[in-house]
């Protein structure tokens, strides 16, 4: 069987859940938070998030909501604010949610070319790799192009095993339910595909050599 680490995301839904809880009392090794979405929505929790989490004991991450019809270096700029200048080099690459909620537009190949732009800003800011999240049914409709598959992939696929878009020959975090709970608080379920010596060395190779 394999070995998989487990998460949770959360954003302002789950409010101030990760005060409550720590590496002691739960068995997550990571949780990923909400920074922004699109060109004006900022995560109220966000700061609160991202300071606690690593003080829990977690290795944390981060992710912003795209929309296809807000523009590229307008929705990065909403994301550098949110998080700063600086991203740590002990935490998860930042991450773009690519949804079904994503599609506002219907030009598809400037959706391809938007987001490419938006992944190469991240890149370019903070010298990581980032991660994409979508599902099957998504990233087959939209990101059916080669050059997304150099981007690690994180998969919302709520079966037995995780169904992933053609693009990708592999999964590296597989969000496996929507239905958890934490003391009452609804939460994402997630897995890392590999143990905490994989995650730090999955987090290690996503640092873009100068």
């Amino acid at each position: 069987m394999s070995t998989y680490l487990k998460g949770i995301d959360i954003s302002y839904n789950q409010g101030n859940l990760i005060d409550s809880i720590d590496t002691n009392n739960t068995d997550l090794s990571f949780v990923i938070c909400k920074a922004s979405g699109g060109i004006t929505i900022q995560d109220p929790n966000f700061v609160n998030n991202w300071k606690t989490i690593p003080q829990k004991g977690f290795i944390r991450g981060t992710y912003h909501f795209y929309y296809t019809n807000d523009a590229p270096q307008s929705q990065a700029d909403n994301f550098f604010n949110v998080v700063g200048t600086d991203f740590p080099s002990d935490a998860l690459p930042p991450v773009v949610d690519f949804e079904n909620g994503s599609i506002k537009t219907s030009d598809h190949a400037q959706i391809i070319s938007d987001l490419l732009d938006f992944l190469e800003l991240l890149e370019q800011k903070y010298q990581r790799t980032p991660i994409i999240y979508t599902n099957q049914s998504t990233g087959d409709a939209y990101l059916n192009d080669s050059r997304f598959a150099k981007y690690p992939l994180w998969v919302a696929s709520y079966a037995s095993s995780p169904k992933i878009p053609s693009t990708w020959s592999n999964w590296s975090l597989w969000q496996y339910s929507e239905s958890g709970t934490i003391d009452g608080t609804a939460v994402d379920e997630d897995y890392f595909n590999g143990d905490l010596k994989d995650l730090k060395q999955f987090i290690r190779q996503s640092s873009i050599s100068s």
